[in-house]
């Protein structure tokens, strides 16, 4: 459409390794991105033609200050604009700006030639004039409707056919299948596992990853959703209704998406870390075959090896040069040869602190402690083993089971000896149980063979052996003699507010920002030590802490503790993929239906909640869809044409809001014309024209800050 039907893709909602590949991605994404803009103008074009109107321009891009490639054909100038924000079509008649009804009339009306056909329309006022039949303005208002609806029809139609030809191609996509679940989250509540599945979200089978975080982020909090999870351990359904949780922004049920085997192209280990340091190189591409001779066929398999041998030299078997099957990409290599790599023990890093323990915030269901009637809110006093055995004391008569971050690993420890424990809890006074406000109680122990760490923000941190999850304060309890914490004269009473990464001399990479510590809405904590393990070998801790009323700093380097192993030993994995490919043509069809209604329903969704579940910072602009749009080359042609099929329908549901200068907006008038017998009146148009002009330019330069955020690693 003329300037006023263009649209801008500011408004949108939203491993490669030489420069040829780089290329080939920026061709991909630029003719992609093109051809939604393309399509959306050929619609009005077409129609407009049908229709008879004259259409002086036809442009990918604005051609601001007339800077342009282009060429005339006919009566119409087809060109490529500088600005590559949209595009738009010029016809005889018609004005980015309904407001200027009365330059319209005048450029449409009949200059008084014989040959000319022309045709009286009514203005804003009732008075009559006479225009160029050819003119935007001489047409009915169900032929311009068809005109202003005629992108968005277009849009929708090229969704279908992007998404249909994706299913041919075969489209890659993140399988449902859970690494880690999210301390304390409705996921790690409901006792979901490493291995497990989702094959149902809702009426959704066989969700991707990404679908089921949109499903969960534009879900019902209140009500929950219902999940169909196939367990790892007896391959047996069942289903789970999740209620998501909005502490952290976006609505979350705290599911982690699992690693193949395969590591990374790029980057298969992390420096400093045991991985790095084996006895040979890991490298690209290698895929673990087996741990300690014993077959490893997934992530759950490993892992439980890994826990189970944490303070071990492991011997790794990758099989090196293989190949995957010719029609999926990510599965099992075969062929190449087989290398085996002896890769050391992670120790644990802590700076000496032992803090103090918080109250339980979760009780995993089916667990002994929710059996014995622990609930959210209790807070555990003591912990001791349940044999009254010495080492339940120290030889300076300390509880050895007072640090709160080293428990989860000296109570799996003691599981696999078949012990229990005895704690005495706290009950809440919000329980509601009538029992004594301090009881003890005596709890089995389960076996650990996964792995559950602090990973986000304000994360508890969790117990598996137990079955629950608590908080850690940020303030000190105690200090270990002779530890890194003792040396800079940390004391018991101490509170830590803030911790930064200082990476060593040689590391180029950002050490993110600062680790805010407090006893509200930013207990990190867990997820700070979790952090400390992946660092690399010379970073050092910038504490901040206060004494008192007294604000003070120390920097600390983070040593091993003795007896203590972290299971995860550096690999980069690559994640799970899978591809969806149609068998047949129908299917294929209906594949491309399914997905581009379900890529509406979700704009949909998204702008109901927008402002409520889902922040206003969650949106993107044209930086934010470029990056989307690569990432999405990078994994084929069928990822970037679904991704076209997204943008497609984004466009189209945004386009279509009633707004003053969008698709929608126009509609809104024309339709008040078609009930009216004129167009709206002047003052009127210009009053929600300029209300329109104001809120798109608001939201292109909200949406180019938030980009920019991102760019800079603020956002």
């Amino acid at each position: 459409m003329g300037s006023r039907g263009g649209f801008t893709l500011g408004m949108c909602l939203i491993a490669v390794t030489s420069p040829l590949e780089w290329l080939t991605v920026i061709l991909q994404v630029g003719g992609g991105l093109g051809m939604v803009i393309f399509v959306h103008e050929l619609g009005h074009f077409a129609v407009a033609k049908m229709c008879g109107v004259k259409c002086d321009k036809f442009f990918i891009g604005f051609d601001i200050g007339g800077y342009k490639i282009s060429h005339k054909w006919g009566e119409t100038e087809y060109g490529i604009g500088i600005l590559p924000l949209g595009g738009y079509v010029k016809m005889l008649g018609q004005d980015d700006n309904p407001a200027n009804i009365a330059e319209q009339v005048r450029e449409s009306e009949a200059s008084g030639a014989e040959a000319m056909k022309t045709k009286e329309i009514t203005g804003p006022d009732g008075e009559k004039f006479t225009v160029d039949a050819r003119s935007y303005l001489a047409k009915s208002v169900p032929q311009r409707m068809a005109i202003i609806s005629a992108g968005v029809i277009m849009n929708i139609i090229f969704a279908v056919i992007f998404a249909t030809i994706a299913f041919g191609v075969g489209v890659p996509y993140v399988p449902c299948i859970v690494s880690q679940t999210a301390p304390g989250s409705p996921a790690w509540q409901a006792g979901i596992r490493t291995g497990d599945e989702v094959v149902r979200l809702g009426e959704t089978e066989n969700p991707s990853f990404l679908e089921l975080q949109q499903g969960v982020t534009l879900g019902d909090l209140e009500k929950g959703i219902t999940f169909t999870i196939r367990r790892a351990d007896t391959g047996k359904e069942e289903d789970v209704l999740l209620r998501p949780s909005q502490d952290q922004g976006l609505a979350r049920v705290g599911m982690i998406s699992s690693s193949s085997l395969r590591l990374l192209h790029e980057m298969p280990v992390v420096k400093g870390t045991p991985a790095a340091n084996a006895s040979a190189e890991f490298q690209g591409d290698d895929e673990v075959i087996k741990v300690q001779g014993q077959p490893v066929a997934n992530e759950r398999e490993l892992a439980a090896i890994l826990v189970k041998h944490s303070s071990e030299p492991l011997e790794f078997t990758v099989r090196r040069g293989g190949k995957p099957p010719k029609d999926n990409r990510f599965g099992p290599l075969s062929g190449g040869e087989e290398v085996t790599i002896t890769v050391p023990a992670k120790p644990m890093q802590r700076l000496g602190l032992v803090m103090e323990i918080g109250r339980v915030v979760a009780v995993q269901q089916g667990s002994a402690a929710a059996e014995k009637g622990i609930q959210a809110g209790d807070f555990i006093d003591k912990i001791s083993s349940s044999d009254d055995t010495a080492e339940d004391d120290s030889a300076d008569g300390a509880n050895p089971f007072d640090d709160p971050v080293a428990l989860p690993e000296q109570l799996r420890k003691l599981a696999e000896e078949n012990r229990d424990v005895r704690l005495t809890v706290q009950h809440s006074a919000q329980s509601g149980s009538g029992r004594q406000a301090t009881e003890e109680i005596n709890l089995p122990l389960r076996k650990v063979d996964w792995v559950e760490s602090s990973l986000s923000v304000n994360d508890p941190l969790s117990v598996p052996a137990l079955g629950i999850a608590y908080r850690v304060l940020n303030r000190v309890a105690r200090v270990e003699p002779g530890s890194p914490a003792a040396q800079a004269k940390l004391q018991g009473g101490d509170v830590i507010t803030q911790a930064i990464f200082v990476l060593p001399k040689d590391i180029k990479e950002k050490p993110g920002k600062p680790i805010e510590f407090n006893d509200q809405d930013q207990q990190n904590w867990p997820a700070f030590i979790t952090g400390m393990q992946s660092m690399p070998s010379g970073t050092q801790i910038k504490l901040t802490y206060k004494r008192g009323e007294e604000e003070l700093e120390a920097t600390l380097e983070p040593v091993s503790v003795e007896g203590y192993f972290v299971p995860t030993r550096g690999f980069a994995f690559a994640p799970t993929k899978r591809i969806r490919k149609a068998r047949t043509f129908p299917e294929q069809v209906s594949l491309g239906f399914q997905e581009t209604t379900n890529s509406l329903g979700m704009v949909f969704r998204f702008l109901r909640k927008l402002g409520t579940q889902i922040p206003l910072t969650a949106l993107g602009g044209p930086v934010t869809i470029a990056q989307a749009a690569g990432y999405s080359a990078f994994e084929g042609a069928g990822k970037l044409l679904i991704f076209l099929t997204m943008l497609s329908a984004n466009l189209a549901v945004i386009n279509f809001l009633p707004i003053p200068l969008l698709d929608g907006g126009h509609m809104v008038f024309l339709a008040w014309e078609g009930v009216r017998g004129r167009p709206a009146s002047e003052r009127f148009v210009v009053a929600l024209h300029t209300i329109g002009f104001v809120f798109i330019i608001s939201l292109m330069l909200f949406v180019f800050t938030l980009d920019i955020r991102r760019l800079m690693g603020m956002g």
